[in-house]
């Protein structure tokens, strides 16, 4: 990438260089005295409004100390330094933007997406019950109302203790749900805040009409990482963090469920509702395979005998479908961070055969679900991925210090974090069977 393509990847965290007029001699002065401190300096050039300062020659700190004390020397005359290395040549470029440095309270966008997401979560929550056969807000408008007519199916209203049950069952998922994937923002949060990177809370997305009642979160960062090892502490906390709650969940969660074949289960489900309920089959990683096998003593799915899920653990497993998700190893999702990290700009070679894999799965999964093959792995769903890879996915997050790499610790933490990548994705993330043997949940459709 070219060095205007750098300037203007960092226009997304807010500033607009072009809009500054060329500093003036004093703010000039005072930057190239303070690059004398931590650089035999070569040439100096002098640009335009956008990147108005560049100086070049060798540094005489590491990369890392001579950016501490150059920023707050740059600050002071209204820029920020960037550190490149360019035709190997140190190089400190000056951005005509300081950025704020004061931490807001919880934005009320924030707080009214995470209470609406509560509800959405527990909506799908309740509908996880195996033993509520009608949508909870049927049931919620019949209690209230007295009128059973406003179900085709009366006869399946549940019984106060089916009802307490049901919302006992929401709410753990909820909270499963949402701890988990709140520990995973709260770990890029703090991580921010740590390193002193100014970043949204999150944001939480309901969505009450997918299986998990939610899209996730989001967070943003306001400002560039000072360097690859901050970008690499704030990218992999969140996956960390999230791990950790959702291990010890979805071992808590098998515990809770059952191995069971299909026939077991709809021998339970009313007569008049077995043409109206979907059930999934969950993907198999090899970390949840392995977890199976921990708590059942036996690989599952074996045979016609699978784990019928309970909420609880479907929550972890989807916990580690997001957290694989994100993990994987492409532009600013928390695997790009990790491996721009480890691999500076060479990560991009990785790009077009990740994408490409990619491809071949989307396509497998879309040609075995209309019947053209029939295959085990794929999953047309892959689709939006990459779409999302090529067209919202091209880079990585810039960083102002491109010189400092990872440490060795970093590294290795790094690599255990690429292995642990390949333990919790799977091809096929959810597939709908006819004849189902791994069960997910029911889903009642009245």
């Amino acid at each position: 990438m070219s060095d205007d393509g750098k300037g203007m990847s960092l226009g997304r965290f807010g500033q607009q260089p072009g809009d500054h007029a060329m500093p003036p001699d004093s703010a000039v002065k005072a930057m190239r005295q303070a690059a004398a401190e931590v650089m035999d300096i070569q040439d100096v050039t002098m640009g335009d409004a956008r990147s108005p300062l560049r100086i070049r020659g060798t540094l005489t700190l590491p990369s890392d100390e001579a950016f501490a004390r150059l920023r707050p020397q740059f600050e002071a005359v209204g820029h920020t330094p960037m550190l490149r290395r360019e035709n190997g040549m140190d190089v400190i470029r000056a951005l005509p933007v300081v950025y704020s440095k004061e931490h807001t309270g919880p934005p009320r966008a924030a707080i009214i997406m995470l209470i609406l997401t509560i509800f959405s979560v527990l909506y799908v929550g309740i509908m996880q019950s195996d033993e509520l056969f009608i949508d909870p807000l049927t049931v919620l408008a019949v209690q209230i109302t007295g009128d059973t007519s406003l179900t085709s199916y009366p006869d399946l209203i549940p019984t106060p203790e089916v009802w307490r049950s049901a919302l006992v069952t929401g709410a753990l998922f909820t909270l499963a749900m949402l701890g988990i994937l709140g520990t995973h923002e709260m770990g890029h949060y703090l991580m921010s805040r740590r390193h002193k990177v100014q970043t949204t809370l999150p944001f939480f997305i309901p969505m009450p009409l997918s299986i998990l009642g939610t899209l996730g979160a989001v967070i943003a960062m306001k400002e560039p990482a000072p360097n690859r090892r901050v970008q690499f502490d704030i990218g992999i906390a969140g996956p960390l963090a999230g791990l950790i709650v959702a291990i010890p969940v979805m071992v808590l969660g098998l515990t809770f469920s059952q191995v069971q074949p299909i026939t077991e289960f709809l021998s339970t489900v009313p007569d008049s509702m077995r043409d109206n309920i979907v059930i999934f089959q969950e993907g198999q990683s090899l970390l949840y395979i392995g977890l199976k096998y921990l708590v059942f003593g036996r690989v599952l799915p074996n045979g016609n005998l699978d784990v019928w899920i309970h909420p609880v653990a479907f929550a972890a497993w989807a916990g580690l479908l997001v957290t694989a998700l994100n993990l994987l190893p492409i532009g600013q999702l928390d695997g790009g961070h990790v491996l721009y990290g480890l691999f500076g700009e060479k990560m991009q070679k990785l790009r077009r055969p990740i994408i490409g894999l990619l491809v071949l799965l989307a396509a497998a999964g879309t040609l075995s679900e209309i019947g053209v093959i029939d295959i085990t792995f794929g999953w047309s769903g892959w689709w939006l991925w990459v779409a999302i890879m090529v067209f919202l996915l091209r880079g990585h997050a810039p960083v102002l210090d491109e010189i400092t790499e990872l440490d060795g610790k970093r590294k290795a933490l790094g690599i255990v974090m690429l292995i642990i990548f390949v333990l919790i994705f799977t091809p096929t993330p959810i597939k709908i069977s006819e004849i189902p043997t791994a069960l997910l949940f029911h889903w009642p459709m009245v």
